[in-house]
């Protein structure tokens, strides 16, 4: 079979077919052989704007579903670790503080797990403060990670703060809870205070 062409002035634009001559002609959008490879292929009409709309409401919708779901999670995270804690007896609540402080001054000065003031207090390495004996628990019980951030935590990694800041909790000023007795102490004498309550 013999192959035949014409060669038109546009260098490049030509086909080749069997059998009969074909006259080369310029490219366009008309082309039989572009027309005839792509009809094959079937292209993604483009979204309308409603269903565009559409699809981004329902997933919204969705991530507004999984951080709903997170925050259960984190809450029912946090009664647990409370549960493995459980010094309710032997930690002190921020109720009796005797002065209203701010909320994120409480919260700095309170531990993450119990919620109580921090007693004998111990940092991690990513920076979070805990009771000492509610970290340990929770390290025992829970897995050894932060129970605030989830970084990897040790009980060994466990330092104590820095003096400035245990000197600020040690001068914080309670109220005696004890019926009949409304005296003001700092926190590093409280525990003689509750002592001579037992004595009396």
């Amino acid at each position: 079979k013999a192959m035949q062409r014409k060669v038109s002035n546009a260098p490049h634009e030509a086909h080749l077919l069997e059998k009969n001559p074909v006259e080369w002609q310029p490219h366009s959008t008309s082309c039989d052989v572009c027309i005839t490879s792509f009809r094959g292929v079937k292209r993604k009409k483009t979204m309308l704007n409603s269903q565009l709309s559409k699809k981004l409401r329902v997933i919204a919708g969705h991530t507004r579903k999984i951080r709903c779901i997170r925050k259960v999670k984190q809450l029912n995270n946090k009664s647990l670790m409370k549960k493995i804690s459980n010094c309710k007896q032997i930690h002190l609540s921020t109720k009796i503080l005797a002065i209203d402080y701010p909320v994120d001054f409480v919260k700095s000065i309170s531990c993450q797990i119990c919620e109580h003031i921090l007693a004998d207090p111990v940092e991690t390495t990513c920076k979070h403060l805990f009771c000492r004996v509610c970290i340990l628990k929770c390290l025992k019980v829970m897995g050894s990670y932060c129970p605030s951030c989830r970084y990897p935590c040790f009980p060994t990694d466990l330092v104590s703060p820095v003096k400035s800041f245990l000197s600020i909790l040690n001068n914080l000023v309670l109220r005696c809870p004890i019926k009949g007795c409304h005296e003001e102490v700092f926190l590093e004498k409280y525990c003689q205070h509750r002592s001579n309550h037992k004595g009396a």
